[in-house]
């Protein structure tokens, strides 16, 4: 798999498949996201819960597995893999870019699955429609700690199975502890907007936000790697 995705592109001279393809379905991602957000703030639930529910599990088996076969992850702290420009500009501009980006991207896999479970939970649905209850919803402490211990789990997993350097741990250690930090904040959230629907929305709209923001830094180091500053054979 992964030599399939570090052949030779076919958006730019010097790209790769993998990144090519992935730079594509960011794009298609993050505008249907948007149509889904757009039609939520039109009031139209059915559609909006449908159109969010299978983007957003193609979204996250796609990219789950599109970085774990790459472990792109570990790259923003092993080393400048396939940057060809200056270290000024690699420190300065390309590293934190794709930091942010890595962020972005962590955040909003996590705030997806979050979103998915809450939007079940704080809507119903009527006559073919879908509509969000407004009603004080509240996690029960029992499933704070099932979340909790399947991730530690989950990822732990995953990093002994793809064990390969200290860096790559503290990875999937800031994974774990993204998760924790969300179910955390989801605790605070609960006593500050109790009511599932208006948490629906304001969380909606922040993740929304994480989405534009993962495209828009993703874009610009593409745009970095392959045509500005790209590792010419």
């Amino acid at each position: 798999m992964k030599e399939l995705l570090t052949s030779p592109g076919f958006l730019s001279p010097y790209g790769t498949w993998g990144a090519d393809v992935s730079s594509i379905m960011a794009w298609v991602f993050t505008l249907l996201f948007i149509y889904g957000w757009h039609v939520g703030k039109k009031h139209q639930g059915q559609r909006h819960h449908l159109v969010t529910l299978w983007g957003m599990l193609a979204m996250l088996l796609y990219f789950t597995l599109y970085y774990l076969a790459r472990g792109l992850g570990a790259l923003s702290v092993e080393g400048k893999e396939g940057f060809g420009g200056p270290q000024w500009v690699y420190d300065y501009v390309f590293g934190p870019i794709l930091t942010v980006h890595i962020t972005a991207v962590s955040l909003g896999l996590v705030l997806a699955v979050y979103m998915l479970i809450l939007g079940f939970r704080a809507s119903f649905k009527k006559n073919g429609g879908r509509y969000l209850k407004s009603a004080s919803l509240y996690m029960e402490a029992k499933n704070f700690r099932k979340i909790l211990i399947s991730a530690g789990v989950g990822l732990g997993i995953v990093a002994i199975i793809r064990w390969g350097s200290i860096q790559r741990l503290m990875v999937y250690l800031s994974g774990f502890l993204i998760v924790a930090a969300v179910l955390l904040l989801e605790r605070g959230l609960e006593r500050w907007m109790p009511d599932g629907a208006v948490r629906h929305r304001k969380i909606g709209a922040v993740t929304m936000t994480l989405y534009v923001v993962a495209l828009f830094t993703s874009t610009i180091s593409y745009v970095l790697l392959y045509y500005i500053y790209p590792v010419k054979p």
